[in-house]
């Protein structure tokens, strides 16, 4: 899921999702445009399954001669009116993500029948995938809630503070070792600096890269 958050930049989400439990398309079928084709009008129908009243996707593949590949174009639909039009290279499914995602959806494969349910106390709520279920789990976990962010210790209330970080029966500490301390102030004079343009280069260069980010 992490590797589908961080492609869902880059591709619709739900068209990523739907792929995870698609038929997979190895290096021969790559070549092969009629089974591509085939294997679209299949997702096209998972991913139009799932949708709300009003939403529906086009799912279409083309030959990319430039690259001597294909393209797979998904177009999504809403009340008729194309609100989002994107691209998958083939080069997407020789990825190491792809690869993740089929053998996440091998492991996944069968797993849930067509009755299966996520029940906490006395709720229960049908689901088709594992991320439903996570999903709701979640929604209902935060139920009665209240979540705050804070940019600094600064910001808190002492009773918060206390409870957060400074009582020593919940605290961990942590001892941080700097082994190149030359590197280590790079790094800090880039992402702390006055200067904006390093800052922004560095984000573009590893924002992809990134599996474990707090917005």
């Amino acid at each position: 899921m992490a590797s589908i958050n961080r492609l869902a930049r880059r591709y619709n989400a739900a068209v990523l999702e739907r792929i995870l439990y698609m038929p997979v398309l190895g290096e021969l079928d790559l070549h092969d445009l009629t089974k591509v084709q085939n294997w679209c009008v299949e997702l096209q129908e998972r991913v139009n399954s799932k949708q709300k009243a009003g939403e529906r996707y086009q799912i279409t593949v083309d030959t990319d001669d430039e690259h001597e590949g294909f393209r797979i174009q998904v177009r999504k639909l809403t009340h008729g009116i194309v609100s989002s039009d994107q691209q998958i290279p083939s080069e997407f499914f020789a990825s190491a993500e792809y690869g993740r995602m089929v053998a996440l959806g091998e492991q996944l494969e069968g797993l849930l029948g067509d009755d299966a349910y996520v029940q906490r106390g006395e709720k229960r709520q049908p689901i088709s995938s594992f991320k439903q279920a996570i999903d709701w789990l979640m929604e209902e976990a935060k139920r009665g809630q209240h979540v705050q962010r804070y940019k600094g210790l600064g910001e808190m209330n002492p009773e918060q503070l206390w409870e957060t970080t400074m009582n020593p029966d919940t605290r961990r500490m942590l001892q941080v070792q700097i082994e190149d301390a030359v590197a280590a102030d790079e790094i800090f004079t880039t992402l702390m600096g006055d200067q904006v343009e390093p800052r922004r280069d560095f984000i573009e260069l590893n924002a992809l890269s990134v599996s474990n980010l707090d917005v």
